[in-house]
Order: C-alpha cells, then structure tokens, then sequence
C-alpha cells in the first residue's frame, strides 16, 4: 500500500520515539545528566532536520504533480497529434488530437496498425517513409492522404523520430499535422499558375515580359512564333535585338518612356523585315522593394491601318459621290451647249465640206462619251443603277484605241487585233470602255520609262470542261470574247500580283494612281459573271485577260426606230434655265427649225409671264435645278394655269427629279441633259402631237 507523505512522516517519527525509549531504558543508568541532555538536543536537531526535509519533499511532489498535469495538457490537447508506434507499425500510444484527427476515440487506436489509416492510393508512400526512418536511423517526413474513421480524406504532414529506447519495443514516435487547408492552397496555386499559363499562351498579342534592363524574362507563345524562336529561348536577350536586330532600343520605344515616368505608354513600332506595323504598350510591375519590371504588350495592327484607311477612303468616296451629282449637272450643263452648238454647225456645212464635217461629228462623239463618262461618276457613287444589254465589244474597243493612238508616246508601239467577228456580250458599253482605258493605262505606265510594244486583241474563245482554265481559275465551260491587253514593260513579281485587285493597293509612285483602277476592273468583270486572268514575268511584262460571256446574235439589243416627224414647226415655246448659254442655244435651235421662243433665265419671270399671258404659248420647257423655284414646283404652277400644256422637263443631274417622279407631277416628257438635237427635236413634236392627238 502506498503511503502519502505525511503518513509517511508520522510512521518515521514513531519509529524514531520507539528507538529513542529503547535507547533511554538501556542506557539510562549509564548516561550523565550532561549527555542525556547533549543526546536530546541532537535528537531535536535532527527532528527539525527531518521536518525540513519532508516539507521539501512535499514541495518537491506537488511540482511533480503540476508538471505532470502540463504535460498531459500539453501532450493530449496539442494541435498535432502524437503517437508512438512499434516496429510493425502498431499504435502504442496515442494522443487525444490524433485520436480527434481521425474520428476514433482515443481507446480505439491503441494497438491498430497505422497503415490502416493510410489511403489505398498512398500506401506506397507511407512504406517508403517508414523504411527510410529505419534504414536513416534519422528523422523523416513525408505528406499522404489519410481516411478518417467516417471515410473522409485529409492530407496529413507525418514526421518520424526513431525512438532511443531500444529496449521498450517503440520502434519511432509520430508527429500527424493536418496540412488539408496547405495542400488545397497549393492546388490553387498550381490551376491558378496553370489557367495563368495558358491564358498567357493563348493570347494572340505578343506579350514579354523585361527586367529593367530590358531583357526578356518571360515570353508568351505568340512572341516565339513572331520571332522564330521557342518562348524558353527568348530568355535573357534583349527585345530590340530580336525585333529589329539593333544595338538600342527601337525609335520611340514605349518602354524607355515608360521608365521615365513609372508610367504606362503606348506607341506605334513597324517592323520594317516583316513589313507589319505593332501598336508596342509597356505597364511597369512595380516590386515591394521599389525596383520594377515591365510587361510590353505588341499588337499586329497592320490590318487595322489599313482598314481606317479604307474606310477614310470610303468617306472620301462617299464625299466624292456627295460631289458627284453636282458636277454631274454643272458638266452636263457645259456638254449641252457644247454638242447642240456642234450639230447646229453640221447642219450649216455645205454637203462637201467633209472635212469639218468630220471634225464637227467627232466633237459631238466626244461630247456623248463625255455624257456616258458622267453617267459612271453617278454610277460608282451609286446614283444612278448601271443599264447592261447586249452590244458588239469590238466597236467600243476600236473606239478605246482610236483614242489611244494620239495620247501615247512615239516610245510605245499600240498593236491591235481586234477581230470585228466577236459575238455580243451583256455589260454597259461605258463600262467596258473603261475597263480597256484602265487596262491600257496600267500597261502605258509600266513602260513609260522605256517604252515598248502594247498590244491589245479581242477575239472569241470557247473553253470546254477539259481546259485548264476551269479548275485553275473558276471558268464555266462556255464561249467568251476574251479581250487581252499585253505589255513589254517592268513586269511584277508573284507577292505583287496576288494583291493588283485589292482596293488602294498601287505600286505606282504617288500622283501616278490611287490603286482603285484595277479594282474597279475587277469588280467590273465579276458583275458580267466574266472572268479575269493574269501572268506577269518580272522585267519581261503583263498580260491580262478578260473574259466575258458570249451571248447569242439574235440577242443584242435592236432601238426601235420610231417614225420620223417633221422637226421643224411654228409653235411657241417657253425656255426657262438659268444658264445663259443654254437659253441661247435654244434660241438658236428655234430660230434654226421655225418655232418662237421665249426664254428665261428666271423661273420667277417664267411664270410671271405664262400667269399673265396663259394662251400666249403651247409647251414649256425647264430645267428642274434653278435657284428660286425648281422646274418640278414651276411644272406645277403651269399646269395649274394650263392643264393641258406640253411640259419637258430637262436635267443635268437632280436627286429630286426623275421620271417618275416628273410623271406623278403631270409631266409626259423627262430628258437628261446633254441630249442630241434629234432627240430635242423629236420629243418636242412627240410632246406636241400627243396633245393634238387627245384634242382629237
């Protein structure tokens, strides 16, 4: 039975009072009176000593009390979980945190094999952590995934130390740390750097990423493809060697100017052996300690330039068409009285003076192509719809050639082949004029310098389902009239042909073209369901090809003649224009064929007089765009005044006239200016008889 200590105090004390009788009935009678008294002094003395000694002992066991009570505090409630484990790898002990860990009491753990609480997938890491505390003799960790007693898994960080009593049978204590929370963390970290990764790689700009000396630390998947190189390859160099191969940073390099000022900043850097312009922006990553790298950030902004270029290209197109219709009126205006004058001198002319004759007949020629040339101004700035019909293609090339022979230079030889046998083809004759002018003039240009041979030729060609031609250029078995236009000059080379039909795209020098000849050519032909080839030697010339569907003979478009009227006559006719010269020109022509003008050069005047004298005339005849009053409001007023009267209402160019709507106002005859005297003439008594005709 264990005592306690002061049980254990009294039993001493007894014994020393029974020992102390013994020793005094033996010795009493031998013993003085001085060493009775020296023996009792000592034996109090050692009392005392005694007595000292168990307080002493007593302090000494309540430390030991309260220590122990620390260290069960500190070893069953600390954060980890301990435990001790025999060489088999069983549980000897356990503290209440590892016991709490993994869902058990603590009872229940002692004498289970560990392994047990290991997962299947990391047993294998859990053998090898323990065979290389045994083979080290030395502490070892390792990190596996543990399931709780209600099937759950935690990561757990375990820490052995081989133990130092070999003779207890613990072969090494265990520390167990929940490390859950770590791991998910890292895992983040790893899908957050991996999403960072690809995201990085994905980007199709270029991004690097410098040191404040410029070199690359980090480079993107895009940036190995501009540059040539893997990414991991770019480490270390400096950007401007790589991007342009120089010695210093590019010229007006953002990242210099973003140095200066911690600053971002954006500029615009072509690389000049690509040909492509980057808009380079540099952000500076400034660091804890004050010292900053840089992310540059380079776009391919090539076809973004050349887009805004188009498009202002277009607004200037767009202006351009804005403009077209009122030069188209104040041309036709100058026309008019150009090709009316002309034919009136015609008609002057004695019979054998061919000569002026057809001097005269080619100003009046002239003067309609001038017309038909306005009517592609209106037609490019979509004014006015395009009229296609079947024609003979070789007239109009002769007519192109004609031309050509007196504007080219002594230094270019024009050989033609025109073959008058062609078939008809469907497009607008003006149209395929211009496509031989912009042909015959990129191939004038291109010999300029050096002169050479241009030859154009026009023949019929029939291309079967076995040509070549079908599967390398998109042909439709079918018979073409293939006009070719060839030249001698410069030639070009492969890269330059595949873009001569881009829109603004020119090799000419500036004042020389716009690039938009070719392109209209192109868009020409596609309109026609034609086709258009090209091959080109450099330094030995161009040869292009247009072909365009033949149609059948019988299709071409036939005027119906209409019958010939008189064009003379005695009627009076009011003029109103506010151009003098053409006023005048229909004076001439009334005072030429018998009839009785009055002319106006003011719609205000005009109508001053017909509201004054309502019977004093039979037809009127007016231009729609006059300041004051337009010819549609003057057409009304008149036949207000005279619902019957014959009006002919004449334009240049007016988006507020056409002959719809001249019809809806009353009016019966719409001419567009310029028109030729017989036209003039005939409308004049077509107009004129079809009120005879309902007055019956």
């Amino acid at each position: 039975m264990t005592l306690t200590l002061e049980e254990s105090g009294k039993q001493l004390r007894r014994l020393a009072e029974e020992k102390l009788r013994q020793t005094e009935g033996a010795s009493q009678e031998q013993l003085t009176h001085e060493e009775v008294q020296a023996l009792l002094h000592e034996l109090r003395v050692h009392q005392i000593e005694l007595e000292m000694q168990n307080d002493e002992l007593r302090r000494t066991q309540h430390r030991l009390e309260v220590s122990q009570a620390r260290y069960f505090d500190l070893y069953n409630l600390a954060p980890v979980g301990y435990m001790t484990l025999s060489e088999a790898g069983v549980i000897e002990e356990a503290n209440l945190t590892a016991a709490n860990l993994l869902g058990v009491t603590r009872g229940d753990l002692v004498n289970r094999p560990f392994s047990h609480f290991i997962s299947s997938e990391d047993q294998d890491l859990y053998y090898l952590h323990c065979r290389k505390l045994m083979e080290m003799n030395a502490a070892h960790k390792c990190e596996v995934r543990m399931v709780r007693a209600d099937g759950t898994l935690f990561w757990a960080l375990l820490q052995g130390t081989p133990s130092e009593e070999g003779d207890t049978g613990i072969a090494y204590r265990l520390v167990l740390h929940d490390c859950t929370s770590r791991k998910q963390a890292e895992l983040e970290v790893v899908t957050v750097k991996d999403q960072w990764e690809k995201t990085f790689n994905a980007i199709d700009d270029v991004i690097t990423i410098h040191d404040r000396n410029m070199r690359i630390l980090r480079a993107n998947k895009a940036a190995g493809q501009l540059l040539g190189l893997d990414p991991a390859e770019l480490a270390g160099k400096y950007c401007y060697q790589l991007f342009h191969n120089g010695e210093r940073p590019c010229p007006g390099c953002p990242e210099v100017l973003a140095r200066l000022t911690e600053t971002p900043y954006r500029a615009n850097i072509l690389h000049e052996k690509l040909g492509k312009t980057y808009t380079v922006a540099a952000y500076p990553l400034i660091e804890s300690h004050g010292e900053s790298d840089y992310v540059c950030i380079a776009k391919d902004i090539t076809e973004s330039l050349q887009m805004e270029m188009r498009l202002r290209q277009m607004h200037k197109l767009e202006a351009v068409g804005i403009l077209a219709g009122g030069i188209a009126h104040d041309f036709n205006n100058i026309l008019f009285p150009i090709l009316g004058y002309a034919e009136l001198a015609e008609l002057r002319l004695p019979p054998e003076d061919t000569v002026t004759t057809s001097y005269l007949q080619k100003i009046v020629q002239g003067a309609l192509r001038a017309k038909e040339m306005t009517g592609q101004i209106l037609a490019f700035s979509c004014q006015v719809p395009v009229r296609k019909y079947p024609f003979h293609p070789h007239l109009v090339v002769q007519e192109a050639i004609s031309l050509l022979r007196v504007s080219l230079p002594s230094n270019i030889e024009l050989v033609a082949e025109i073959s008058s046998e062609c078939g008809n083809i469907v497009a607008d004759p003006t149209q395929y004029y211009q496509i031989v002018m912009n042909l015959c003039t990129n191939a004038f240009h291109a010999m300029e310098v050096k002169g050479g041979v241009l030859r154009v030729s026009l023949k019929e060609v029939t291309i079967g389902k076995d040509d070549s031609r079908v599967l390398e250029s998109g042909f439709f078995p079918d018979d073409y009239i293939d006009l070719e236009v060839s030249d001698t000059g410069c030639g070009m080379e492969p890269g330059v042909v595949d873009k001569i039909f881009d829109m603004y795209f020119t090799t000419k020098v500036i004042g020389k073209g716009s690039g938009m000849g070719l392109s209209v050519v192109h868009g020409i032909v596609k309109s026609c369901q034609g086709q258009i080839t090209v091959h080109s030697e450099y330094g030995k010339g161009t040869s292009i090809h247009v072909y365009l569907p033949k149609v059948a003979e019988g299709s071409a478009e036939v005027e119906t003649v209409a019958p010939i009227l008189t064009p003379s006559g005695t009627e009076r006719i009011v003029v109103v224009d506010d151009e003098k010269m053409i006023t005048s020109l229909f004076q001439a022509i009334f005072k030429r064929f018998g009839y009785e003008g009055f002319v106006f050069n003011s719609s205000l005047d005009a109508l001053e007089f017909m509201s004054q004298n309502p019977d004093a005339f039979d037809m009127l005849i007016t231009d729609m765009t006059m300041p004051q009053m337009n010819g549609l409001d003057l057409s009304r007023k008149a036949l207000d005044l005279r619902p019957d009267l014959p009006i002919i209402l004449c334009t240049g160019y007016s988006e507020l006239a056409n002959e719809d709507k001249a019809r809806e106002a009353g009016i019966k005859t719409f001419m567009m200016k310029p028109f030729a005297l017989d036209d003039l003439l005939s409308a004049i008594r077509k107009a004129l008889e079809t009120k005879k005709a309902e007055k019956g």
